[in-house]
């Protein structure tokens, strides 16, 4: 069971607030906090930034993690003969679409940037105080492939789907409408379903629960294909990624270990199928393909099989 929002939105959609130093610079943080841990209503264990609001007795967990903060995405100015014109520089290895007014002229604009690309967007006579921009990851122009995937496990072991299309627990939004959620022992291998460039990679966090505290903490590694989906593999264990951004993988290639950090109440994976619809994310519907070459539709209760490299 899962719900996802991850750091630049449960879309991957960034909202930026541009100062008068448009480049941003390169950051170590420590990042520092304590955790609640304490049983609910129901008996379940909880962990939260809050105390419990009644009367009870609790934990209080200390955590502490330095971590590299990185702009993927740069604004930045180049002079002109009339003014500045405005750059934007795209370091992720997955095209972004990005919007973004015009303080002078109040006109949007709306582009697509490649992978590690670097345009133009518009000029300007002065520098803007704030510019309002908002980018999202893929492409919202290409064309979809009917694929069928392998399964996300190397593991002959049967996996039970917790959660299929349209669950009622959490895969209510657009972005997670066609998820599913497979139950796995933690440190199960991850596979990845379908050749293709890994774009993100997020291995950093310990924990799991389902307050809202967690939303955004899920580890998560997603890998782009050639026909601009994106699958996302989510809840994996800390510090068990194999494989880093811009690195090619290959069906069956290992990715990391299955854990249940951030929003979710044991270990399983969280696996989707991403697309861009314009400037937003949203999960699509797909089929997987058995050890016999036979295809099939993912559904709740099903047991599916481990997948071998093609």
């Amino acid at each position: 069971m899962s719900r996802l929002a991850f750091s630049f939105s449960s879309s991957l959609i960034i909202t930026l607030r541009i100062a008068l130093v448009i480049s941003i610079a390169h950051s170590n943080i420590s990042i520092a906090g304590q955790l609640y841990k304490y049983k609910d209503a129901n008996g379940h264990w909880a962990f939260s930034d809050k105390p419990p609001e009644t009367e009870q007795t609790f934990e209080t967990l200390g955590y502490s993690k330095n971590k590299k903060s990185v702009s993927n995405v740069r604004l930045y100015y180049v002079k002109n003969s009339e003014g500045f014109d405005l750059h934007v520089q795209n370091k992720l290895y997955a095209p972004i679409e990005i919007e973004i007014l015009n303080p002078e002229t109040k006109i949007t604009t709306n582009k697509v940037i490649a992978a590690k690309g670097d345009e133009r967007l518009f000029s300007l006579k002065n520098k803007a105080g704030k510019l309002n921009s908002r980018w999202i990851m893929g492409d919202p122009a290409t064309n979809i492939d009917d694929y069928n995937y392998f399964p996300p496990f190397s593991s002959p072991k049967g996996h039970r789907i917790t959660q299929g299309f349209n669950g009622k627990f959490s895969h209510k939004s657009d972005y997670s409408k066609y998820a599913i959620d497979i139950a796995m022992d933690v440190g199960t291998y991850i596979t990845a379903v379908r050749a293709g460039t890994v774009v993100r990679v997020k291995d950093d966090y310990h924990m799991s629960g389902t307050t809202q505290y967690f939303l955004d903490k899920a580890n998560v590694i997603m890998v782009l294909h050639d026909d601009g989906t994106i699958a996302s593999y989510a809840h994996i264990l800390m510090d068990t990624a194999i494989v880093k951004e811009g690195d090619k993988v290959a069906i069956g290639d290992k990715l990391a270990r299955s854990g249940s950090s951030g929003f979710s109440t044991g270990p399983h994976l969280h696996f989707s199928i991403i697309r861009n619809a314009g400037l937003k994310n949203i999960s699509i519907p797909f089929t997987f393909i058995d050890t016999k070459g036979l295809v099939f539709t993912p559904k709740r209760a099903m047991y599916i099989i481990g997948s071998t490299q093609p």
